[in-house]
């Protein structure tokens, strides 16, 4: 699997597993910037990147997941176990937004997004 792959699959984890880490103001402001974006996973994932690395919290949620799941697919040479701990997503830009919107109907907007900018 690749960067790109991992990225995006560990970015709608987090959406699905910790939506209150997401306000109204992120999930508006992130369905807009990925509605923008052509429907291709390298470029999904480096949108989605650019977008978390500004939302610190977000940010560092989403480095512990790709650490966690790097972590489970390291196996020896000639291995070829695949990691069943990935989930079923599909990865594609309608997935993303789905998991955009799923997110917040679960977080309920945690209100104005004022401390969760790198400065």
């Amino acid at each position: 699997m690749s960067f790109a792959e991992q990225n995006l699959y560990a970015f709608m984890e987090l959406l699905k597993t910790q939506p209150g880490l997401f306000s109204q103001d992120n999930i508006t402001n992130l369905k807009e910037f990925i509605t923008n974006i052509p429907d291709d996973t390298e470029q999904l994932s480096n949108a989605v990147a650019t977008w978390y690395q500004r939302h610190s919290k977000i940010l560092d949620a989403q480095l512990t997941l790709l650490n966690k799941s790097s972590s489970r697919t390291e196996r020896g040479p000639g291995s070829v176990k695949v990691n069943s701990n990935i989930p079923e997503y599909q990865l594609d830009k309608k997935a993303l937004l789905n998991a955009i919107q799923q997110s917040s109907s679960k977080g309920k907007g945690k209100g104005k997004d004022k401390n969760n900018r790198r400065s």
